[in-house]
């Protein structure tokens, strides 16, 4: 974590990262013309990128500078299932490789939290006049996913930073509000 532009909050026990500082450090009133996303890039750079590269991943901001790669230091990752759980197939495939290479394959885990959002398996076959069908439709689906719920379910005490949220309780979208 960079601390060159970490602040206490006046009356906290909290600190904050003074991006507009930074920013503005390297190029004056600069910050007030970044896009809101931008200025969220911005911060996580302030936050976490290697000191001595701060000043030059910043200019890529200020300068809208695209032929270099940018820096990303995500505070965690938010996917739904089909995509999500490709990737815990690849851990689960490289725990396996190292296993079988004498190594210790509990080390293998997602660097950041990660939320696994099942949420794309629904197949409606009840429709919404049937008082049941949620429930109706739920059962399907966990027949017709058994083996891949199986694994998702696993994933959760497998691996260390691991979060997922059960199909049934909304869309990707809605939770990660």
């Amino acid at each position: 974590m960079n601390t060159d532009y970490r602040k206490p909050l006046p009356g906290t026990d909290l600190d904050y990262f003074d991006t507009r500082q930074a920013v503005d450090d390297i190029r004056p009133g600069a910050y007030d013309k970044l896009p809101y996303t931008s200025r969220i890039l911005a911060e996580q750079l302030v936050r976490r990128c290697d000191p001595a590269m701060l000043t030059d991943s910043l200019k890529q901001l200020i300068e809208r500078k695209r032929d270099l790669d940018f820096p990303w230091y995500p505070a965690r990752v938010v996917c739904h299932d089909i995509l999500g759980q490709t990737a815990l197939v690849d851990l689960a495939g490289l725990r396996d490789a190292i296993a079988e290479k004498g190594g210790d394959p509990a080390k293998v885990n997602p660097v950041v939290p990660t939320q696994l959002i099942v949420d794309h398996s629904l197949a409606v076959e009840a429709p919404g006049s049937d008082p049941e069908a949620f429930e109706k439709n739920r059962a399907i689906e966990d027949r017709r996913n058994d083996d891949r719920f199986h694994f998702i379910n696993w994933t959760k005490t497998a691996f260390e930073n691991v979060d997922v949220i059960p199909p049934g309780n909304g869309i990707m979208h809605q939770i990660n509000l």
